[in-house]
């Protein structure tokens, strides 16, 4: 079994990839990511944390808010560069991400997205780093596991003022 934010990550990174976002095949999932100027542009998928809330008091089912997590650097010959090319891949990320049709189908919302970029012009070339943060719901039950065989049938007798064969009853259950 995976745990579904998983595989809401790599089906993120899927949608990234598809997409053709100027980082092109460089979308990375479980793994270092590589930050020398020529692997740049690329873009680093996480999914380091999620929430369950108890819908109810019966069998397990639960409210999910799961966080995923999009890096993407670029590298640029300046400051402002660095910056225009972020704004340019970060909306390439939030549109694939957001239009992605099997993507939202395995979710109910997004229910926040916040977007942050930094550039570091103290390096030459200079990088530029932006971090997307995606939070997605859904819903998941648990399947209860069976005790054993169901129940073929029911059978009971009653009592009333001493009469120890007052009532009987005998009810089948529907076999599947």
């Amino acid at each position: 079994m995976t745990l579904y934010r998983v595989e809401l990550r790599e089906a993120a990174a899927k949608a990234l990839v598809d997409a053709a976002t100027m980082a092109g095949q460089r979308v990375f999932t479980a793994c270092t990511m590589p930050s020398r100027p020529a692997d740049l542009p690329n873009i680093y998928v996480q999914s380091p944390t999620d929430r369950a809330e108890s819908l109810n008091r019966g069998p397990p089912q639960f409210v999910r808010t799961g966080l995923i997590v999009v890096i993407a650097r670029v590298s640029a010959a300046s400051g402002p560069e660095a910056e225009v090319a972020l704004d340019i891949l970060t909306e390439q990320i939030e549109l694939a991400i957001l239009t992605n049709g099997p993507l939202m189908r395995m979710i109910t919302q997004v229910s926040s997205l916040e977007t942050g970029i930094r550039v570091n012009a103290e390096t030459s070339p200079v990088i530029g780093e932006a971090r997307m943060d995606f939070t997605m719901e859904w819903i998941e039950t648990y399947p209860m596991q069976s005790a054993g065989a169901a129940p073929v049938a029911i059978a009971g007798s009653m009592q009333s003022g001493g009469n120890s064969t007052f009532a009987g009853m005998n009810v089948n259950s529907p076999q599947s």
